[in-house]
């Protein structure tokens, strides 16, 4: 573990508290389904039998994983735990987990990550995730934390888009111009997005 806010690491078992949470909550709500939870647990501290950087370890699955970052260790117990959970032939698996500073880097401190190799899967948690724009004062709010707030203009956006019709929105705000030349290209506006556009058109436009 790196040295910097070593004292916050926790907090990297909210994953399994919030599955501790759930079934405290299914418990009381008693749904008519049949669901599992699991969490891999270890001690996090160094010592004899600590892998090291360039170790190669076998995982529940029989796969091998080269350790190039001792930090990102959690994934090394949760892809066991998602080998173990096909024991229980699940209709679907959801794991959560403090997995990376990246999200937070990348979505802000408000808004999580969702993965999902199922379009359906993924629209039912987003349908049940919490609407970040909510106002108590109007339908929406024009903007949220700074964090992440790429994605909560999209989002914003999207609130305005038929849900039938095919949308996509381009942030360019990085894009559109350049204090030094690049090429052919002089320092200034770069004109950007212009020629995708003019591409995805000439392709044949929606898809």
């Amino acid at each position: 573990k790196p040295a910097a806010e070593m004292d916050e690491m926790k907090f990297d078992m909210s994953g399994a508290a919030s599955v501790l949470g759930t079934f405290r909550a299914l418990a009381e709500l008693r749904p008519q389904l049949n669901v599992v939870g699991l969490i891999p647990s270890c001690e996090n501290m160094p010592g004899g039998g600590a892998f090291k950087p360039g170790d190669v370890v076998t995982s529940m699955s029989g796969q091998t994983i080269e350790v190039l970052n001792t930090d990102a260790e959690g994934r090394l117990i949760l892809c066991d735990a998602l080998t173990y959970a096909e024991r229980f032939k699940p209709r679907a698996v959801v794991d959560i987990a403090t997995l990376t500073g990246a999200c937070v880097i990348a979505l802000g401190e408000e808004i999580a990550g969702l993965w999902s190799s199922s379009d359906g899967l993924a629209d039912a948690l987003q349908r049940a995730s919490r609407e970040g724009l909510k106002s108590p004062l109007a339908d929406l709010k024009n903007t949220g934390p700074r964090p992440g707030g790429s994605i909560t203009a999209a989002l914003f956006l999207q609130e305005f888009v038929p849900k039938e019709l095919a949308w996509a929105h381009l942030d360019i705000a990085g894009t559109v111009w350049s204090d030094k030349g690049r090429g052919m290209d002089p320092a200034g506006a770069t004109g950007f997005g212009v020629r995708t556009l003019v591409n995805w058109v000439r392709s044949g436009g929606p898809a």
